[in-house]
């Protein structure tokens, strides 16, 4: 039977989930366009959804995964209108 996305080889390790979630969590920062806030839900439910995980953290991954709901609405209304995020960091 060939493997499938479920198969173990497949499923994803937790610890690059996690680091993979952080990645695009500092990506959504510098460029704050839908994509990456998308993705950093799925993942945070992925998370949520690990039995690996303590309950206490897979608790606190979907309840960011439902804050991150609100991210994406605005992310995606803001490219829906072109407008562009101005980044009001100092360069020093």
């Amino acid at each position: 039977m060939p493997p499938t996305s479920e198969s173990p080889q497949f499923l994803p390790r937790p610890d690059a989930l996690i680091a993979g979630t952080l990645c695009l969590m500092s990506c959504y920062v510098a460029h704050p366009v839908a994509l990456y806030a998308e993705r950093v839900r799925e993942n945070l439910g992925k998370l949520s959804d690990l039995t690996e995980l303590s309950p206490e953290l897979r608790l606190v991954c979907r309840r960011l995964s439902e804050r991150w709901d609100a991210i994406v609405d605005d992310a995606q209304r803001r490219g829906e209108r072109n407008e562009a995020v101005r980044d009001a960091r100092a360069l020093h």
